[in-house]
């Protein structure tokens, strides 16, 4: 199963270095998270890294009581985490949880910070991730306050096609701020 980490790791990264992608690979174990499983809550304490293998997780936060707002869907061949808890070890509102059997390799995040600073192909992978992350999140931020449904639709079907293949529309709806009904007829007028 850390082959695919490894391909990833490679794929990403200009001439990795062997010993430094064995070292990565040694922070990472195995889990499985059955539907609805959370990898992270928003009420605990938090600080790992998922690099997801199989399945999709769900980023969200509740708003107003009971009303899940997705922020983002990961699918396989990427990294899962709460940036912001892996970074500083404080509680944030974001819940991560499964939305099918899933299989994740799991580090600790402190782990993962210890050898980003002596591993420079886990400190560039990092970088990468975080940039990529910082990128598409900047844009969806600018189309909120700029954009139309309908574009910010458009903004997804374009960044993750396959997303829409297996993904309940009411997760889309919600990622672009928008009601079920309302991405239905949008949907509707292509």
């Amino acid at each position: 199963m850390k082959e695919q980490l490894e391909y990833y790791i490679r794929n990403q990264l200009k001439n990795p270095k062997e010993a430094e992608i064995k070292e990565i690979l040694a922070l990472f174990e195995l889990e499985h998270f059955q539907k609805g499983e959370y990898f992270k809550r928003h009420d605990k304490s938090f600080s790992k890294l998922g690099f997801l293998l199989q399945g999709r997780m769900q980023h969200y936060i509740v708003k107003h009581g009971d009303k899940e707002m997705t922020i983002r869907i990961s699918q396989k061949d990427a990294f899962v985490t709460d940036i912001l808890c892996l970074r500083t070890k404080a509680k944030t509102p974001i819940s991560i949880k499964a939305l099918e059997p899933t299989s994740m390799l799991v580090a600790a995040g402190e782990a993962i910070n210890d050898l980003a600073e002596t591993n420079l192909t886990l400190n560039r992978l990092l970088r990468e991730y975080m940039g990529e992350n910082i990128e598409k999140q900047a844009e969806l931020y600018f189309l909120f306050m700029t954009g139309t449904a309908k574009e910010r639709y458009k903004f997804i079907l374009e960044n993750n096609p396959e997303l829409l293949k297996n993904t309940p529309l009411r997760f889309i709806a919600s990622m672009i701020g928008i009601t079920p009904t309302q991405l239905s007829r949008i949907r509707n007028k292509k």
